[in-house]
């Protein structure tokens, strides 16, 4: 298991989550980036979901410019649920506020995330068909990230079923992407060891 632990190694982060609490608290808003306060409610989510034990991931969902959810990654805590990653946890949140609704009119709602979502929320938001996704952070240095996106991992079917929908980067400022990315770093480790322990 050590050697399986060791392959799964992030670069460690450079500030702490104080720090970085700090960081988020202290920064302005720039007009010039549209999805300035979106990032920061993901990342101020992202804190919580680690300081919790989980993968430091906070995601939103949006409609007409307001905020109508906002939470945590919960696949370790409170208790192990995997499938609870931010994005799914928002839209499970959604999909229970509109079951009776038929025809949801889903391209207007937006989901920002703290980070790329995995492939499997990806797939997720291609079936409910949510018309904008974005990321305030991606790693494509990394060994599970690469180049080729999450997106771009689907299927062919898929990606058709995707044809109407936006999946981007957020248009937010590079401190808040470096935040996050700090973030997320600060969380990895942790997690991956109490994923592993359960082998």
């Amino acid at each position: 298991m050590g050697e399986l632990h060791e392959n799964l190694q992030f670069e460690k982060p450079t500030h702490s989550l104080a720090e970085l609490k700090v960081k988020l608290s202290e920064y302005q808003v720039k007009p010039e980036f549209l999805h300035d306060t979106y990032a920061i409610v993901c990342i101020e989510e992202g804190i919580r979901s680690a300081e919790m034990g989980n993968i430091g991931v906070g995601a939103c969902l949006v409609k007409d410019d307001k905020i109508l959810y906002r939470d945590i990654t919960k696949h370790l805590y409170p208790y192990p649920r995997t499938d609870l990653h931010a994005e799914m946890v928002v839209m499970n949140a959604l999909e229970e506020r509109i079951c009776d609704e038929k025809n949801p009119r889903m391209r207007d709602y937006k989901l920002f995330s703290m980070q790329e979502p995995c492939v499997l929320c990806t797939m997720r938001l291609i079936f409910s068909q949510v018309g904008k996704t974005y990321w305030v952070y991606r790693d494509a240095h990394s060994h599970e990230g690469g180049d080729t996106t999450n997106f771009d991992r689907q299927t062919e079917a898929l990606k058709g079923l995707a044809s109407r929908l936006i999946f981007d980067e957020a248009d937010c400022s590079p401190e808040l992407k470096e935040i996050a990315r700090q973030v997320f770093l600060n969380s990895t480790s942790g997690a991956v060891a109490k994923f592993l322990s359960r082998y």
